[in-house]
């Protein structure tokens, strides 16, 4: 009875000091697979205006019938501490995936750094045959938690509902295993990492395929153009508008930043 007793009193200690010094990630790399969905993407967003001119609506009817009805793309985020670098990974694409890439509402050419202990980011933008850094700090995510869970890429996962820019609704899937709230682009602000995130208005649905955790260092460092410099919002929206997005108006120019600057 002594030793049953003895063994007893070992497991409950074993079960207790494991408890204690559960192990929680904090270094790795996430790989996602992005799939837009092209087809209704165009059809809510451009299939409903009366005002195409031949051009747009000649695009239009081409990519419906010879561009793909669904893009897949894949992306990483490297988490280290309370940093992450968030971006796209180079691959070939097929011949019918030129044309609609452009479409995307988040640009794939773009790069995020996020420093969650000091609360900012650095978000690269392509800028023609040049480059812009937009610096600012985290934006805010209104999240409504919810009873639903999913198991994503080997972890047990928490839906969340989330309003981005007070308009963008958005549902994230997140794990309280690995410990950075981080994830794609600025899709943030949860107590884990979002491994899962679905924007129905964008068609756009991001899911982990894989964690690989490893020790290596997220760099702050977007461009190995030493000229190009972290520059405010207000600079970059500036700039923007006098060139790039000159031709439009400005319901119009907001609604494309708020997909660019996501």
């Amino acid at each position: 009875m002594k030793q049953l007793f003895y063994i007893l009193i070992f497991v409950c200690y074993s079960n207790i000091s494991f408890a204690q010094y559960t192990f929680f990630p904090i270094s790795g790399t996430v790989t996602y697979e992005r799939k837009f969905h092209l087809h209704n993407f165009l059809k809510r967003t451009m299939g409903s205006k009366v005002d195409l001119d031949i051009w747009d609506k000649s695009s239009l009817e081409f990519l419906q019938k010879n561009g793909p009805t669904e893009l897949t793309t894949h992306h990483t985020l490297k988490f280290n501490g309370m940093e992450t670098l968030f971006e796209t990974v180079k691959e070939d694409y097929p011949a019918n995936y030129q044309n609609a890439l452009w479409y995307i509402p988040l640009k794939s050419e773009t790069k995020t750094y996020v420093n969650y202990d000091k609360g900012i980011f650095n978000k690269l933008l392509p800028f023609g045959d040049d480059e812009l850094i937009l610096t600012d700090s985290v934006p805010q995510v209104k999240w409504k938690y919810t009873d639903e869970y999913r198991n994503i890429a080997g972890y047990d996962c928490r839906r969340a509902n989330g309003l981005i820019q007070d308009s963008i609704y958005v549902v994230a899937f997140f794990t309280s295993q690995l410990d950075v709230p981080g994830g794609p682009e600025l899709i943030q602000g949860l107590p884990g990492t979002i491994l899962g995130v679905s924007i129905p208005s964008l068609n756009i649905n991001m899911f982990a395929t894989k964690v690989e955790l490893n020790n290596d260092v997220v760099s702050a460092t977007l461009t190995k153009k030493k000229r190009v410099v972290p520059e405010s919002k207000e600079s970059v929206i500036k700039i923007l508008k006098s060139s790039v997005y000159d031709w439009m108006d400005e319901k119009a120019f907001q609604k494309e930043m708020s997909k660019i600057l996501f």
